[in-house]
């Protein structure tokens, strides 16, 4: 294994939540902000705080009044959108984009920003205003979903766990958490093992699952989650591991350093809540501190820590091995402990990796053009699975197909 590189981002000052910064590709939260304003700008939705925003953004430069005259060209993104390959938004990017750098010369060391910048803009635009153009005459975009038992096929996960011993036997765990500690209870050895034995908690797919270990720190583990933990913790450290995702809220104890073990990264832990995404079939694990302070550090020893502080997010690439950090929105990040499913950045097929393992099924694109999709917003985590395909089929032009378990996914135009 390469020695892990690491390489850090600095914290950004606060500022008004309104501010929109040019510079939006360094700053996604402004990208997310003006991307909300302009949406609600062409459904006619803003306040008289959002008129402020976007005029003091349209005073910060005059290409700004262009660039948003253009996303507001009713008729252009209507066409663009009912083109039969309207899913390969590049040409239209590309035509707008050329049309705004032709207004006035750009400074050299600020093309490349705004060229990034209205790509990501124009991108995140196109799934929000898709339904503005579309006719109310067109067929259901959730093609067979109406004739199909969909939400009684395939429902939302539940509270469900299976307990593996050391010995080998397993353990049921329900909804009901008093059950549930007599159970573990009832099967605790009576005295401590000589060596080590670990348990290991597996989260179905469609499930989720509160615990409380021995020392007092609860952790709440998502769906296809599994967790390596002891009944009793050693004298000297408290060590679990995670594959997965799960949320960790862990007792002080200054004596007894807590770590957590996951894929090519080992955390250490000061008494803090943080979130751990750490799926095998993901191409990076991140860690995202809420509260406290922790380090992390490769799990081969070859680099020094890293310590994280809070609302700052750690990326572990799998393949490069390099660790990169930067500020997130923690609310959005741990939503899935509250009920809400927040997509933020995040491409088609890592949006139904998430939703698969919530609602246990299986997926199939027609179009591999449909896979860097990008979609942003949030939806609630315990709808009906109906629901779910129909903010994203009419957010984004898509069409849905199930068969048996397998949802297949292509463009609107497919069922014309």
């Amino acid at each position: 294994m390469h020695p892990a590189r690491q390489k850090r981002a600095q914290p950004r000052p606060s500022k008004n939540k309104h501010a929109l910064d040019m510079n939006l590709t360094d700053h996604p939260e402004d990208l997310r902000n003006l991307i909300s304003l302009i949406t609600k700008k062409v459904l006619g939705q803003t306040t008289p705080e959002d008129d402020a925003a976007l005029d003091a953004w349209l005073r910060e430069d005059p290409r700004n009044e262009t660039l948003l005259r253009e996303l507001l060209d009713k008729q252009a993104l209507g066409r663009a959108f009912r083109r039969r390959d309207a899913v390969d938004i590049s040409r239209p990017l590309s035509d707008m984009e050329a049309r705004i750098r032709r207004l006035r010369p750009i400074p050299v060391y600020r093309r490349t920003w705004f060229r990034t910048g209205v790509a990501a803009l124009v991108t995140g635009l196109v799934c929000g205003l898709a339904l503005w153009f579309r006719p109310s005459t067109e067929s259901p975009l959730v093609a067979g979903l109406t004739e199909t038992p969909t939400d009684s096929l395939i429902r939302h996960g539940d509270t469900r766990a299976l307990l593996t011993l050391p010995g080998g036997e397993q353990v049921t765990l329900g909804a009901d958490e008093e059950e549930n500690r007599a159970a573990i209870r009832a099967h605790k050895p009576k005295a401590a093992p000589a060596v080590l034995a670990m348990n290991d908690l597996t989260i179905p797919r469609g499930g989720e699952f509160k615990i409380e270990l021995e020392d007092g720190t609860q952790v709440w583990l998502n769906a296809e989650s599994t967790l390596h933990y002891p009944d009793t913790f050693a004298t000297d450290e408290r060590r679990v591991r995670i594959e997965g995702e799960a949320y960790f809220k862990v007792a002080r104890d200054e004596r007894k350093p807590f770590y957590v073990e996951t894929s090519g990264q080992l955390i250490r832990v000061y008494g803090t809540e943080f979130n751990v995404f750490a799926y095998p079939d993901e191409e990076a694990v991140r860690t995202t501190l809420v509260e406290g302070s922790i380090s992390l550090r490769p799990a081969d020893g070859t680099e020094a820590e890293l310590i994280l502080t809070p609302g700052h997010q750690a990326v572990f690439d799998k393949d490069s091995e390099v660790t990169s950090v930067r500020p997130v929105d923690t609310e959005a990040v741990t939503g899935w402990r509250r009920g809400v499913f927040v997509f933020d950045e995040q491409n088609l097929e890592q949006i139904m990796r998430t939703l698969s393992r919530w609602y246990d099924f299986e997926f199939r694109f027609e179009d591999d053009r449909l896979r860097s999709l990008e979609f942003m917003g949030s939806m609630p985590r315990y709808g009906a699975f109906s629901e779910v395909l129909d903010i994203l089929s009419r957010s984004c032009g898509l069409t849905f197909r199930l068969e048996g378990h397998t949802l297949h996914i292509g463009p609107a135009d497919a069922t014309s």
